[in-house]
């Protein structure tokens, strides 16, 4: 009897209350109250869960919305907007299985299951693969903020703050890690975690720097006058109209030794085409120097 009254007391819910006070039996209210309050108790948590995933990924689509609107106003690239979306869509998916993982432990619990060895297990196997799994988290969380951020972008030139000091040109962008073409043919696999610092030479404009050396006894109006005249014909030629931005700036002597003179130029250009104006600025002054008889040939013999 004991045992009947600890199983009726273990029974009673408000339901079970409800027909008792109607003048139903114990029995016949203990049993209702099992089969009625529990599915109509599941039914409840999975309309629950299913709000909690909808306002959620209406949220997450949201907050991640703006980020990528700010995100496609930096960014150069088409590609970081579309990339970014796709994020968005991860991230809510992501919420919505962990909604439905929740809804599912509470069901069980609801209809009497006992959770207790699962949830142990669960959490020895979870802490297993969260210590295991640290760097791999960094490596995805990070990828995911450089993607929203648009700190760069497929075919951009990067410069990686590392200990190899890796330049090259970026071939592709996941989550994990990022693959870079280095200057030298090698391809660079760096984990996105591992990017601490870099610098993006692919972004809106750039700025073509190029020293001037020549022999300490060149007098330095010659040195600055050539150097001025290497920038203006770069300027100047209808091939590069597109590229220039400002006109060539000149600092003037930045370096002075007992053996030689170092002048400076520069000229602001677009970010992708740097090389090729710092090369023409080069030849140039060469030619002006030359011009000048600072690189006078040498007589034979």
């Amino acid at each position: 009897m004991p045992a009947r009254a600890t199983s009726l007391a273990a029974a009673q819910g408000w339901l079970y209350e409800l027909l008792r006070w109607a003048g139903v039996s114990d029995p016949t209210a203990a049993h209702l109250q099992q089969v009625v309050v529990k599915p109509l108790s599941v039914v409840i948590i999975v309309l629950i869960a299913a709000l909690a995933g909808w306002l959620g990924n209406r949220a997450i689509r949201h907050w991640i919305g703006s980020a990528v609107r700010r995100a496609a106003a930096r960014a150069d690239s088409p590609r970081a907007e579309r990339r970014a979306v796709t994020l968005t869509a991860m991230l809510a998916n992501v919420w919505r299985a962990m909604v439905v993982v929740i809804a599912v432990l509470v069901s069980l619990g609801t209809v009497g299951i006992n959770l207790t060895p699962l949830l142990a297990g669960a959490t020895v196997v979870g802490a297993a693969l969260a210590f295991g799994a640290q760097t791999l988290v960094r490596d995805l969380l990070s990828g995911f903020l450089i993607t929203v951020e648009g700190q760069f972008d497929i075919g951009d030139t990067i410069v990686l703050d590392s200990a190899t000091g890796t330049t090259g040109v970026v071939e592709d962008l996941s989550l994990r890690v990022t693959r870079v073409r280095g200057v030298d043919g090698a391809v660079w696999f760096v984990p996105n975690g591992e990017i601490r610092r870099l610098g993006n030479t692919s972004r809106s404009w750039a700025r073509a720097t190029v020293d001037v050396e020549v022999p300490a006894a060149t007098e330095v109006d010659v040195l600055l006058g050539a150097t001025r005249a290497a920038g203006q014909a770069v300027t100047d030629d209808d091939a590069m109209a597109d590229i220039i931005l400002e006109p060539p700036l000149v600092w003037g002597i930045i370096d002075a030794t007992f053996e030689t003179l170092t002048a400076r130029v520069t000229v602001r250009t677009t970010a992708s085409q740097r090389d090729r104006v710092e090369r023409a600025l080069r030849e140039e002054a060469a030619r002006q120097l030359r011009q000048a008889g600072v690189f006078a040939d040498r007589p034979a013999g």
